[in-house]
């Protein structure tokens, strides 16, 4: 059966090739980057398995105590803050399609509503805006989204209501 697991020191090699499919408009980011996000927030981190066992997708999000994004290539480290940053969501080619981003965002919203954030950010990329937009996440004009992001980067924000 298909599911949202925990990632664990082995997902990694699996999260870098999806990385690399994923990501044709930016340069991807350094194994040890991704890994602090991790480390920063397990709990708000995770990878969808399929029928075989394997990663076919990931999400990495963790709290973040700034309006302006982080910049893409620089580690995280752990804060309190009542506002969580989406860093990254990453399918492989063959898992599109399947609702699988939609099961990771979900899950995430989920759980974030029941540990009391007040805020998702995120920067979409790669023209994801729409995508984000089904979840709620508006557009907020920024001029503090790092150019790293690429041309058609913009800062959302999803405004949650506790449960």
């Amino acid at each position: 059966m298909m599911s949202i697991s925990a990632i664990t020191e082995n997902s990694w090699d699996e999260i870098m090739k999806i990385q690399a499919e994923a990501y044709t408009d930016i340069v991807p980011e350094a194994v040890s980057i991704l890994k602090s996000k991790w480390l920063a927030s397990p709990a708000t981190c995770a990878v969808y398995v399929d029928d075989e066992n394997k990663i076919v997708g990931y999400l990495l999000a963790h709290p973040w105590g700034n309006e302006a994004p982080p910049k893409l290539h620089e580690k995280t480290r752990a804060i309190n803050s009542s506002t969580l940053y989406l860093h990254d969501l990453a399918l492989a080619n063959a898992a599109k399609g399947k609702k699988i981003a939609k099961k990771l965002v979900e899950n995430l919203i989920t759980y974030a509503k029941h540990q009391g954030f007040s805020k998702i950010l995120l920067v979409s990329v790669q023209s994801s805006n729409m995508f984000w937009g089904k979840f709620g996440f508006v557009y907020t004009p920024s001029k503090m989204v790092c150019p790293s992001y690429g041309d058609d980067a913009q800062l959302m924000v999803l405004a949650l209501k506790a449960e």
